[in-house]
């Protein structure tokens, strides 16, 4: 209609006319993308929001995983330094047997956490958050969360020379009641085999570990790779913290 109207003010020769079609014509083009682009940005700005909804959520699963591993990684230092003392003196493990041999099992023990990354990655590569402080402050947790398991891609010495004198019976009750997985997916270390490992002979076993020309250089290796932990990982509360209140600022506007 609009471009039958400007051809016959062209044939007529109303210039005017023809500038005024010529606006209307550009106006329109021009509101039309602005009402497409508005649109796209509510789009985006829906999107950008929904993830960081999601975010909130993956953000706090992996705060307690690492309150998990903090434990986790307390139990393996306190476990070999008790084993590391053993190693290191002459005196007979007497009554305590049974518990000094969960010390050692605890000691071998390499925390695996099921951290998850997958809704930052995306956002990531969307280029969200597109708050340059916001994204930052998001940044610095998940880089150090990528970064932290590089400690422990490989099971340490100590956990094979150790775990080499146990014997079938022994591994059988430590395996079976002094670790658990309370919701299927971290690792809790407990001493529920004490019990039973009290009916076996683990004083000779113990006396054999001693014997090793090894294992306690090995043990003191260990106990320092987890001591690292015990420093940094609270570093990890701290950047979470962080990241949720940004997140929390973010959907509160």
């Amino acid at each position: 209609m609009l471009l039958r109207r400007l051809s016959q003010h062209v044939k007529s020769q109303n210039w005017f006319a023809v500038a005024l079609d010529f606006v209307i014509v550009v106006l329109g083009v021009f509101i039309g993308l602005q009402i497409s682009n508005w649109n796209d940005a509510r789009a985006f700005d829906q999107l950008e929001r929904n993830y960081l909804v999601q975010l909130k959520d993956e953000v706090a699963l992996n705060r307690r995983v690492t309150e998990y591993q903090i434990v986790y990684v307390d139990t393996v230092v306190e476990s070999g330094k008790r084993a590391l003392v053993y190693l290191e003196s002459d005196q007979q493990c007497e009554d305590d047997c049974a518990d000094l041999l969960v010390d050692f099992f605890h000691a071998s023990q390499v925390w695996g956490a099921p951290r998850t990354l997958t809704i930052f990655e995306e956002m990531e590569r969307l280029g969200l958050p597109r708050d340059a402080e916001r994204r930052q402050t998001l940044l610095d947790l998940y880089r150090f969360l990528e970064g932290w398991d590089v400690v422990n891609l490989s099971p340490p010495a100590y956990r094979e020379s150790a775990r080499g004198y146990f014997s079938p019976e022994v591994s059988e009750a430590l395996w079976r009641n002094c670790m658990r997985y309370p919701d299927g997916d971290v690792e809790e270390l407990v001493r529920d085999c004490v019990d039973d490992l009290r009916a076996m002979d683990t004083s000779a076993v113990l006396e054999d570990m001693r014997a090793s020309p090894d294992l306690a250089n090995h043990l003191r290796f260990w106990i320092g790779q987890n001591v690292t932990a015990q420093v940094l990982l609270p570093d990890a509360l701290g950047y979470s913290d962080s990241a949720q209140a940004a997140i929390d600022e973010a959907l509160a506007q």
